[in-house]
């Protein structure tokens, strides 16, 4: 097809429309979904943004885990 499996609900009723055809992208998503059509775009990877500490929970050992005595620290 023209759109190599990418198109999803919206651009098929884009290009119905442009082909005198009234489709809104509710009904084009009836449709695929009747047809057993599915979009083949995956979805970006969003990476979790690290570096921030926790606003409740401040990080008193910084990660020094070393503890000479018993009862000095303590986590859960």
């Amino acid at each position: 097809g023209i759109s190599h499996g990418s198109a999803g609900a919206r651009s098929i009723a884009t290009m119905a429309t442009q082909r005198g055809y009234q489709m809104g992208r509710w009904l084009a998503g009836r449709l695929m979904k009747e047809l057993g059509l599915v979009s083949c775009q995956q979805p970006t990877h969003r990476y979790k943004r690290g570096g921030h500490e926790h606003v409740a929970i401040p990080n008193y050992l910084e990660r020094q885990f070393a503890v000479t005595e018993p009862n000095q620290v303590w986590c859960g």
